[in-house]
This record gives C-alpha cells, structure tokens and sequence, in this order.
C-alpha cells in the first residue's frame, strides 16, 4: 500500500475503540460476578434437591447453604472478572496512550518549526545589522572577602602541540 493511499490519522477512531474496551471490560466483569453467584447458588442449592440425601449437610440447611454458595461464587466471580477486565481496560489505556502521544509529538514538531522560525529571523537580524564597535568589558568588582586574586592557568608546552590524554587507559 503506498504512502498516498493511507488515510489521515483520525484520534476519534482510537478513542472509540478504548470506549468498547471499557465497556467490554464492564460486561466481563458484571458476567463473571453474575455467573459466580448463579453456579455458587445452583451448588449451594445442592441440599434441596434429590441429590442432597448423599450430603452430610441436612435438608434443613439448604436455603443457607444456597446463600453461602452464591456469596463465594461471587466472590470467585469477583476475582476472575477483575483479572480478565483488567486486560481490556490496559488495552484501551494503551490506545489512548498512543493518541497522546500523537498530540505530544505533533505539538514538539510545531515547537520545533517555531524555534527554526524564529533563529531563522534572528539570524537574519544579526546579519543585517552593521558591525559595531565592541562594547569595553566592565571591570570585575573587587571581592568582598579580600582574596588575592590567582593568576592564569599555563600549561608549559616547549612549543608543542599537545595530544589530548587517551579516552581509555592503555592496556
């Protein structure tokens, strides 16, 4: 597919598809709740029906057994639910990290063009305006503390070039 064929960058198109993956994480989690509660209870209902005469919990337990059974069904449901929506809720943070940095890049590269801009003017000014004479350097105020002042750095060369020191020690 060649370059003039792809269509423009639309952020809007990002942005739909980490709402369906919000909500596509909400159904999962509201399933997988909703589900565990269901088989909890069906399990816990054990008792009350024919198959409950092989239990060692009686008839009469049945009703609290089926609401024990819900709630931890529930509650698995609550665990797995989490887990798996939380996969879609990373897909959509992902997609929309991607859509800011779209804009961050798009707001460097103006940045950018206007910093280029604007040393282009300046350059221009500089070059345009005469050369004048130089400014006398101001004189450094005298320290407060009375330190002699030190004289300048002289390295003794006996005329030679010297070779910067080598990057790494030899070996």
């Amino acid at each position: 597919m060649a370059a003039y064929d792809l269509p423009n960058f639309d952020p809007r198109v990002i942005e739909r598809f980490a709402e369906s993956a919000y909500r596509r994480a909400n159904a999962i989690f509201t399933g997988c709740v909703a589900g565990g509660v269901v088989l909890g209870a069906i399990f816990g209902a054990t008792p009350l029906t024919p198959l409950g005469a092989g239990w060692p919990i009686p008839q009469a337990f049945g009703f609290a057994a089926m609401l024990v059974g819900a709630l931890v069904g529930g509650v698995i449901g609550y665990v797995v639910g989490d887990t798996r929506s939380a996969l879609c809720r990373l897909q959509g943070q992902t997609a929309l990290a991607q859509v800011e940095g779209a804009k961050h890049a798009r707001a460097m590269a103006d940045a950018m063009r206007e910093i280029h801009e604007i040393h282009e003017q300046l350059h221009g000014l500089v070059t345009a305006v005469p050369a004048a004479a130089p400014e006398p350097q101001p004189v450094p105020e005298p320290s407060p503390f009375n330190l002699p002042s030190l004289p300048a750095l002289r390295v003794a060369s006996g005329g030679q070039q010297l070779k910067p020191p080598p990057v790494t020690p030899p070996s």
